[in-house]
């Protein structure tokens, strides 16, 4: 069993880590509470590492890496872990008597992503991202206690919605990997197919393609959105700071006329401070549809 000076030793890893991957981490961090912060950063840390792996491309290194990742979360429910994110994980698991199935459940969905790299429909699409955003959300809402079927619900639209807003803004950079993220059949109401996404004369439709896209995610949100007045006036608009965050990457993509092969919108110190000092203000939504 790890020590506490192990377990130390591990989240401060995790934290690093974070602040590497996480644009305005060091910002961000104070939005979460206080009382279960390092069970927190341990859960966003591991399936930050999981998102990392399954982000590359498609072959021996991906598949390798999932495996790998499969095994540790077997030896951090153990109390066996190696690394860094599995020994901070383990104490989460033991001390929220947290559902491994939630934890095994994206390692699975993104393994079977390693067949499929398309999408027909949107409910398809959107299984997907249930399946491997999902699980996280009820971690966190879990490890808060602040979990029941209401806000689990609430919490399952918001984690919908999140991860579909990122692959939204990532584009470019999954088709660089051979995977594209929206719907095939949406693309074909514009006359567009894979094939002519990158072509001269798509950007039109591409660009109506995605601005539908971009209103059916707002969707999620909307839904998902009461969860802020669930959690409280201060868990409310910690949660309202991660919301508002995630839905402003979709404003960015609508002021740059939905052009998703130029890469994300940037975010910076604007986006951050606009974003925190609302969700002070309010836990109300921002206009979504």
């Amino acid at each position: 069993m790890a020590s506490s000076d192990t377990r130390d030793a591990a989240l401060e890893r995790c934290r690093r880590y974070l602040r590497g991957r996480i644009r305005r981490w060091r910002a961000a961090q104070l939005f979460l509470p206080a009382e279960p912060r390092d069970d927190l950063v341990a859960i966003l840390a591991w399936h930050r590492v999981v998102r990392e792996i399954a982000g590359g491309a498609a072959g021996f290194e991906r598949r390798r890496g999932l495996d790998e990742l499969a095994s540790e979360l077997e030896n951090a429910a153990g109390g066996r872990a190696r690394s860094p994110a599995g020994i901070a994980l383990s104490f989460a698991i033991r001390r929220n008597e947290l559902p491994l199935d939630e934890l095994r459940r994206p390692l699975s969905e993104w393994k079977r992503e390693e067949h499929v790299a398309t999408f027909e429909t949107r409910e398809e699409l959107a299984a997907h991202a249930r399946a491997v955003a999902v699980p996280e959300a009820r971690l966190l809402l879990r490890t808060l206690g602040a979990s029941d079927p209401h806000r689990d619900g609430l919490a399952d639209a918001l984690a919908v919605g999140m991860q579909l807003a990122a692959w939204l803004t990532s584009v470019q950079e999954d088709l660089r990997h051979g995977r594209l993220h929206v719907p095939i059949r949406e693309l074909a109401r514009q006359g567009l197919s894979i094939v002519s996404l990158t072509s001269a004369g798509a950007s039109g439709a591409l660009a109506r393609a995605i601005a539908s896209e971009v209103g059916w995610v707002r969707g999620y949100f909307a839904r998902g959105w009461p969860l802020c007045r669930e959690l409280g006036p201060w868990r409310g608009r910690r949660l309202a700071f991660v919301l508002r965050w995630h839905a402003a990457s979709l404003s960015a993509l609508e002021a740059a006329r939905y052009d998703v092969l130029n890469g994300a919108p940037p975010s910076g110190w604007l986006r951050l401070v606009a974003c925190a000092g609302t969700s002070l203000a309010s836990t109300a939504p921002p206009r979504l549809v």
